[in-house]
């Protein structure tokens, strides 16, 4: 990054953070950055307490969006042109893992895929839940299986998918939550179902079956809820999507 120093000194100009502490990534695409910064409260011991916050700067006319902002932010990997990331939506307390990822539209910059809109504009936490820690034991009599996915589709395309199975211990009752996050290809406008019946079914099989994964992150491949339903497919005759 230093070594572009006019860059980084348009960045800096433009990006009025007080509570910066450093920046940790610029990318740059004509007058729009990228810019990912790191916020450390004094007396924070490492830094895994620094909040991150991720900013589309609008060089040219100095216009500034939050996109991002949590902990620990991942570069994963880049799924066609747009970069994947994972990072939690807090620190300290029981977080939840976030995936989402960036992508850049002309004359409007950098956005982040699959926005929460009921969240604060100044803290952003767009994105796919891949996994919760307030689930199941001790928190309630739930027997949980989390499953995350991104998979790859047909002309270079790919989605992401999640499948929370939950089995009360105590009266056996069974709940599912099966989410898709797609793209259109035709607008490339962001989508977000939740699926029941047998298109949560179909779903949950493409992605329990490690052959779909197209990048990190994926949990619960292995799971009994995957293993099952893979099974059953299998004894029906049924081809692994």
């Amino acid at each position: 990054m230093e070594s572009d120093k006019a860059t980084m000194a348009r960045v800096r100009r433009v990006l009025h953070d007080p509570t910066m502490t450093s920046i940790r990534e610029v990318g740059l695409r004509g007058e729009f950055a990228l810019v990912m910064t790191a916020s450390r409260e004094q007396g924070a011991p490492t830094p895994d307490y620094d909040r991150w916050t991720i900013y589309n700067v609008a060089l040219q006319t100095g216009s500034v969006q939050v996109l991002v902002s949590g902990y620990g932010v991942k570069l994963m990997d880049w799924p066609g042109s747009e970069l994947a990331i994972t990072y939690y939506d807090c620190w300290e307390c029981e977080a939840a893992t976030l995936f989402t990822t960036i992508r850049f539209k002309d004359n409007t910059g950098w956005q982040a895929r699959w926005p929460n809109k009921t969240q604060d504009a100044n803290y952003p936490q767009p994105g796919a839940v891949v996994e919760m820690t307030d689930v199941g034991d001790p928190y309630d009599d739930d027997v949980v299986d989390q499953v995350f996915a991104v998979i790859a589709l047909p002309n270079s395309r790919f989605a992401v998918g999640s499948w929370i199975h939950s089995r009360n211990a105590k009266n056996g009752k069974i709940d599912d939550r099966v989410q898709q996050y797609s793209i259109d290809p035709n607008t490339q406008q962001d989508s977000v179902e939740r699926l029941v019946g047998q298109a949560a079914l179909n779903w949950e099989r493409q992605i329990c079956n490690p052959s779909n994964i197209l990048i990190q992150p994926s949990i619960g491949q292995d799971s009994k809820a995957c293993r099952s339903i893979l099974r059953q497919q299998k004894s029906s005759g049924g081809t692994p999507q």
